[in-house]
């Protein structure tokens, strides 16, 4: 994993080599190994190197001939394959063992739309044809590198990271999007940050800019299209012993490629099943793999699971206690490293740490079990649903009587949740859920409606929730130059996951299980194929989701918001301001608080060191 950044002058003149540096030197934490830079005319580069594969100086970026320049973030974990299909086809002779020259030569001889169909694993680009002077930046197909875009006075600006863009060229966040982050937006878009004129370039599509014309948008994978009717027909027809079978053949394929490495790889280990499952996975290939884990100490700790693991395996723990004080003092810190409030995941601090504790001990990568949850419905809240029918059943039966008469239905029951702010939110996500929706409606035409809903729920997770994730691990990792790995995102397992019956996601059982949803198993494939592999404490445990002390735990005193950046953007009065910490919700008033500690940071210019002081000011830990 890198740093990329740059810029195109589409306009008179060339480039700006400084104003691409200072992009890059905004961020040296993604790649501490090398600081590259080249000017190539209209364009400039800047990469910083976080070195996995082919450690020597040849392989450092920007990566380029007379014609070409190429400057890339990621793993491509098919380049081995892909190298020699070129050497074959165009007999291109290698000089590096690098991925990264693997993708030059693909994009030089293949172009980009075969490029991009062949190269299977988490990447961003930019790549540039100094001859046609046009411009691609690409972006893998779930997400998992980041890449973001910038366009004025007719120029391009492009950085792996938001705060490049903004602090470089002294952008101001919206405050409209800002506010609305205290509802969850910031963390959720595919495209859209809380910096009006910043825009992500979204999962699965390229950008092409050419200098006398619009920037062309080009999506090459949509979620929704890895529905088949057939592979799911053929998937249905499977035994539970054959499904099993089959989910674990991808499974340990995809932690074997994602081990590939030059440089050591560890794992994240949270006590749950989905970190475990490839930890054990992994050690059975590499014994000697190092486990870490951020033990929330206190009634939140998981470090027994995390201890029954490391016995199951022989695995070397490596962990940080993350004690409860410690989200004051880490709270602004991770806030400028997150790029936007923390609302979502308040578990990016400890997460944080333990990220600093796998680069201290020498690990550059870390394998990492996030996508399970979206990709095998294991959110108790996706299993809830097949009882919502029962739990609604008086509701239903009393409006049915008031649809009689549609005016008294409608001044009882209201507008059904149309109403202006919900507007207002589907506006300022761009309508992203609502486009997928149609979309995924159409394709998945052929099912019931029961199994078209949960089928979605998969599409949903992973262009909604998933992308909340993304986000933390790779802010979270980067800050201190650790690259996450993501063996349930592969491209198989993916496909695999959007296909597979509902039945073997949501499985049945006699026994009580979990309150949230009775007699029902979440992830019930994982779990059957973590029988394999790990003892039964963790295959039965239920979801947790990285709990820890968050907003609820936290006392926001009078006065917090005095001269800050809420109160000058809503022109709140001390008196309305004092109004609103006497009768508001604590939890949500918390939650305004990461707000405003965002605010401060990158509207208002202060260090994460003078908001720290503020916080521990005006903000107390209330009794566990």
């Amino acid at each position: 994993m890198c740093g990329i950044a740059g810029m195109f002058q589409r306009g008179g003149g060339d480039a700006s080599l400084e104003t691409a540096k200072q992009l890059g030197l905004a961020m040296t934490h993604r790649g501490p190994d090398n600081f590259g830079f080249e000017l190539r005319g209209k364009v400039a580069f800047a990469h910083n190197r976080l070195s996995l594969l082919d450690l020597s100086e040849a392989a450092n970026q920007p990566f380029s001939n007379s014609r070409y320049c190429l400057i890339y973030n990621g793993e491509i974990y098919n380049f081995q394959e892909n190298r020699t299909r070129l050497q074959n086809e165009f007999d291109v002779e290698f000089k590096t063992t690098s991925d990264t020259e693997v993708l030059f030569y693909s994009l030089i001889h293949e172009g980009i739309d075969k490029c991009l169909s062949t190269s299977k694993g988490m990447f961003a680009f930019a790549f540039y044809d100094q001859v046609e002077e046009t411009l691609w930046l690409a972006r893998d197909r779930m997400g998992i590198k980041p890449l973001y875009y910038h366009e004025s006075n007719g120029a391009f600006y492009w950085a792996s990271e938001i705060k490049a863009i903004a602090r470089t060229l002294a952008l101001q966040p919206d405050p409209v999007r800002t506010l609305f982050a205290v509802n969850n937006m910031a963390e959720k878009s595919a495209e859209y940050t809380l910096f009006s004129d910043v825009k992500s370039v979204r999962p699965g599509t390229y950008l092409q800019i050419k200098r006398n014309s619009f920037a062309k948008e080009v999506s090459y994978y949509d979620v929704v299209d890895d529905f088949d009717i057939d592979y799911y027909n053929e998937l249905d027809a499977k035994g539970s012993d054959e499904i099993v079978d089959h989910f674990d053949g991808l499974f340990s394929e995809a932690v074997r490629k994602m081990l590939v490495s030059d440089a050591p790889v560890g794992a994240f280990v949270s006590g749950g099943i989905d970190s475990s499952m490839i930890a054990s996975v992994a050690a059975k290939k590499d014994a000697n793999i190092k486990l870490f884990t951020a033990n929330v100490v206190g009634k939140y700790s998981e470090f027994s699971d995390v201890e029954a693991l490391s016995k199951h395996i022989a695995g070397e723990i490596y962990e940080y206690r993350f004690e409860p004080e410690m989200m004051l003092r880490d709270w602004a810190e991770v806030t400028y490293h997150y790029d936007c409030p923390i609302v979502v995941h308040v578990n990016a601090l400890p997460f944080s740490n333990v990220a600093r504790l796998a680069r201290d001990s020498n690990v550059k990568a870390v394998l990492t079990g996030e996508g399970a949850d979206e990709l095998f419905l294991g959110y108790p809240k996706l299993l809830t649903r097949r009882y919502d029918a029962i739990a609604s059943m008086p509701k239903n039966m009393i409006e049915t009587v008031y649809k009689i008469h549609p005016k008294l239905h409608s001044y009882v029951f209201g507008s059904n949740g149309h109403t202006p702010i919900s507007f207002i939110n589907k506006l300022v996500h761009g309508f992203e859920l609502q486009e997928l929706e149609k979309r995924a409606d159409e394709k998945l035409s052929g099912l019931s409606k029961r199994n078209r809903r949960e089928q979605f729920m998969t599409i949903k997770m992973l262009r909604e929730h998933l992308i909340t994730l993304l986000h933390r691990n790779d802010r979270m990792g980067m800050m201190s130059s650790i690259e996450a790995r993501f063996p349930f995102l592969d491209e198989d397992i993916v496909r695999f996951a959007i296909n597979l019956p509902s039945k073997y996601k949501i499985g049945r059982t006699n026994r009580f299980y979990n309150y949230k949803h009775p007699f029902l198993v979440d992830k019930w494939i994982v779990r059957k194929t973590a029988e394999r592999y790990l003892p039964d404490q963790i295959v039965r445990k239920k979801k947790q989701g990285f709990p820890m002390y968050g907003h609820k735990f936290l006392s926001i005193k009078e006065g917090f918001f005095r001269n800050g950046w809420v109160a000058e953007s809503l022109g709140l009065s001390n008196r309305v301001q004092d109004f609103i910490h006497q009768t508001e919700d604590p939890y949500f008033i918390a939650k305004l608080a990461s707000v405003e500690i965002f605010g401060r940071i990158y509207a208002m210019q202060q260090t994460t060191e003078q908001v720290t002081s503020h916080i521990n000011q005006h903000v107390q830990l209330r009794a566990n």
